[in-house]
């Protein structure tokens, strides 16, 4: 049984981490916002790293034994081949654990082409904030509507969404903002939770991820 993260038992969830250069040195880093590292320890949650280019990251995972996966934003997919192999590894680790998934922007990318969906270029969504609409399970959360950030310039429309995915949140223009797999704890948000303007629910969100799985069932 997963320990809940509202119990404080400090669930153990492991975060994918974009390739960053730093100035003057010709030297490819991995990051993190400490914004994801805040935001879980006051969630009371255990963040953990997962480093791009490791030879072997299933058996790192199986090290940490992770009761959430978080697939980060920054960047689109397929403009690094070394960070889209790490996390197409963390999600077919995850798929094969039945542990759950949190994709956040690129995340939510990342995890609808995985499905066999597409994206499509999208302008007037990086450093704003707007309306989402949810549907289904994340209205029982976050309620009919909430406002969020947006800091993405590729987007999933209604009519490139894997088959075997659910819109749970749309934006003013129809594109999907917040989404779940139909029976796998896979779970996705546009925005980003460990930033400003994210909803209070997202909490409430991981908390049930990591609890009950796929909780929409």
């Amino acid at each position: 049984m997963v320990k809940s993260a509202t119990d404080k038992g400090f669930a153990r969830v492991v975060l994918s981490m974009r390739i960053t250069q730093a100035s003057g040195y010709i030297e490819p880093r991995d990051s993190i916002s400490h914004d994801w590292i805040e935001r879980l320890q006051s969630w009371e949650l255990a963040p953990f790293l997962l480093p791009n280019g490791l030879a072997d990251p299933s058996a790192y995972l199986d090290m940490l034994a992770p009761e959430l996966l978080i697939l980060t934003g920054g960047d689109d997919p397929g403009l690094g081949t070394i960070r889209d192999c790490s996390e197409k590894i963390m999600l077919e680790y995850a798929l094969a654990k039945n542990t759950p998934v949190l994709g956040v922007c690129r995340g939510l990318q990342a995890i609808n082409l995985h499905f066999g969906g597409r994206l499509e270029p999208i302008s007037g969504h990086v450093g704003v904030e707007h309306a989402v609409k949810f549907a289904g399970a994340f209205s029982e959360l976050y309620g009919a509507g909430a406002t969020v950030n947006s800091f993405h310039e590729s987007a999933v429309a209604v009519d490139g969404l894997a088959r075997n995915l659910v819109s749970a949140g749309v934006d003013e223009r129809g594109n999907i903002e917040a989404l779940h797999h139909r029976s796998l704890p896979v779970a996705a948000t546009m925005w980003h939770p460990e930033r400003s303007c994210a909803p209070a629910a997202d909490r409430s969100l991981v908390d049930r991820l990591i609890e009950e799985g796929a909780f929409w069932h």
